[in-house]
């Protein structure tokens, strides 16, 4: 039995100390309404704004350009409902993306289909890329939107999102990226990539959750999304979370000081991860998310099932039976013993999807968790 090994970062990483540090201020003594006229309003309004300011400032944006929400998922909605609703008299009503979007992304889109609004998503290539040749393929002189995530959540595929950037300017359609799972994780900043809407999520960067941002262009016309008073330039309403936004804050002010050495150590984990596995497991074990292009911290693994005695579905289950924490695919999608829709997408057939687990390292794993869950996993797989 090992003891709390967290390699379940993809789905939400730990709350940095500082980031806590940062927060408890105004968890516990400022507890005023930003939008009050008194002191402890207007104390608050200025932190917002200060990590507005330092945000847009790390990402390369304006701060007009970056608005504070409850998490990936409601920017994501913020960024697809916005603008379909600002445009549902033009004339443009067709919508693309890809089959292995966050749910937050593609169910977003299947649910505008009841205001007469088409879609067309795009199955990747066999390695989990969806790639701006696909894109142009479907467009028509109806398409209002191409969304198309920066990186995967389950294998950590990283598509060129500046070509597809590139191509939706063009032919004048908005271009929205989830990037929830490639920030921090690689450099970029979205006015290089040309993106009109960029989604981020502060649980995936050591911050809380329940916090997000949604970066818009200034030259991006988007509806309202959550009517109330008039906050984040009356475009969606709702107290802001304080305590949240300063945790985010301090986490982006780690980030700026740390993301080199981060990258490296999630290269060098995963280095040595690939290794230890094939000594352990030979041609037994197939790696998902190696090659070019792929996010450093994430390691997707199949394991042969006609040679191995794999519990079908349950190997997350019997890791975390001996204190050792990995997923099977997306943490947003789980709770069943369904296969891995990124993995069917990919062309896996359902028994080898199931024989898959996700493993993905943050900033506070070690060496010695590698070897304690290939230990588990030897100890849970016979030939």
């Amino acid at each position: 039995m090992y003891k709390n090994i967290y390699l379940d970062n993809a789905a939400s990483t730990v709350l940095d100390e500082r980031v806590l540090d940062a927060m408890l201020p105004y968890l516990k003594n400022s507890y005023g309404n930003p939008s009050s006229v008194h002191q402890r309003g207007k104390y608050l309004k200025v932190l917002i704004e200060d990590a507005r300011d330092f945000i847009s400032g790390f990402l390369g944006t304006k701060p007009k350009e970056i608005f504070f929400t409850s998490g990936g998922t409601e920017a994501n909605n913020f960024a697809i409902k916005g603008l379909a609703f600002a445009n549902l008299n033009s004339g443009k009503n067709h919508i693309i993306s890809s089959t292995i979007e966050h749910p937050a992304v593609f169910d977003t889109i299947k649910y505008l289909e009841k205001f007469g609004f088409e879609n067309d998503f795009i199955k990747p290539d066999n390695k989990g890329f969806t790639h701006a040749d696909s894109v142009s393929e479907i467009i028509t002189d109806n398409t209002l939107l191409v969304s198309v995530m920066h990186a995967n959540n389950e294998i950590g595929s990283v598509n060129d999102i500046k070509a597809i950037a590139e191509l939706c300017k063009s032919k004048n359609i908005s271009f929205h990226s989830d990037t929830v799972q490639s920030i921090g994780k690689i450099i970029f900043f979205p006015k290089e990539l040309g993106l009109d809407f960029m989604t981020v999520s502060a649980h995936k960067i050591y911050g809380p959750k329940g916090t997000g941002l949604l970066f818009v262009d200034e030259t991006a016309n988007i509806d309202k999304y959550i009517h109330g008073g008039g906050q984040e330039r009356d475009l969606r309403g709702g107290t802001e979370n304080a305590a949240g936004i300063a945790g985010f804050m301090k986490a982006f002010e780690l980030l700026k000081s740390d993301i080199i050495s981060d990258m490296s150590h999630y290269k060098k984990l995963k280095f040595y991860c690939h290794s230890e596995l094939k000594k352990s497991f030979g041609d037994n074990v197939i790696f998902n998310s190696e090659g070019d292009n792929f996010l450093p911290n994430i390691i997707n693994i199949t394991f042969n099932h006609n040679t191995l005695e794999v519990p079908q579905g349950l190997l997350p289950v019997r890791l975390d039976l001996k204190g050792i924490a990995v997923s099977g695919g997306s943490a947003c999608s789980s709770g069943s013993l369904s296969p891995s829709n990124v993995l069917l997408e990919i062309g896996m057939d359902e028994k080898t999807a199931q024989s898959s687990i996700r493993i993905s390292t943050g900033k506070f794993n070690t060496i010695d968790d590698i070897d304690k869950l290939i230990s588990a996993i030897k100890e849970i797989l016979k030939k």
